[in-house]
């Protein structure tokens, strides 16, 4: 008897979940990519010059995933930085110890990348 109730239990609590996840929609690779495209496109370096800071402002704060954050010279070479995360969406970025010059900051979230132009005086 025992037996009949486990599997009876079984049969309703999978029958529940059918009926849980029936309106969902199935998660759809191609446009959690097209948001992270258009939240990296979006993305702003500030201020433009910068001496010392530049800071990181991402519209979205729905992206999950962790972000990287890299600074290059105009030719690709990786400067040593340091970042801070100041609060969801917004990066304090210190460029004090590279040289004057035009830069770019290379974000990435996930697979998906882009670059922003700034100049440091």
């Amino acid at each position: 008897m025992k037996f009949f109730k486990n599997i009876l239990l079984i049969i309703v609590v999978s029958f529940s979940l059918t009926i849980a996840n029936a309106g969902k929609e199935p998660i759809n690779d191609k446009a959690l990519d097209f948001n992270i495209t258009h939240v990296l496109s979006e993305a702003e370096v500030y201020p433009n010059p910068a001496e010392d800071f530049i800071y990181l402002k991402i519209n979205d704060r729905s992206i999950s995933s962790d972000i990287k954050i890299e600074v290059m010279s105009i030719i690709g070479n990786k400067m040593k930085i340091t970042h801070e995360k100041i609060k969801d969406g917004l990066y304090k970025i210190n460029i004090q110890n590279i040289p004057s010059g035009h830069y770019y900051v290379m974000l990435t979230i996930d697979s998906e990348k882009s670059l922003k132009k700034f100049i440091k005086k």
